[in-house]
């Protein structure tokens, strides 16, 4: 088994090579919380990348390709482990 974190993932390109599509439905402001929170118990400063790029790009591909309606399984945010 493999699993993979990656919203890309959920593009219609891919639909044939996925047996379980899941989402994990956390809202955006709330993610990129997370992951700058990850980032800085690693040492590192990304947040200018959070906001000028990661977070962009996710806006862009939801407006897009609406990953949470390709999704096999909805999980809520309290599911995912939301604070």
């Amino acid at each position: 088994m493999l699993i993979v974190d990656l919203i890309g993932l959920l593009h219609p390109s891919m639909a044939d090579v996925l047996d379980l599509t899941v989402w994990c439905d956390v809202p955006l402001l709330i993610a990129q919380e997370r992951g700058i929170a990850r980032d800085a118990q690693l040492g590192n400063d990304h947040r200018r990348l959070w906001h000028e790029v990661w977070t962009p790009n996710e806006i862009d591909f939801d407006a897009n390709f609406a990953p949470r309606e390709r999704a096999e399984v909805l999980m809520s945010s309290t599911d995912v482990g939301a604070k």
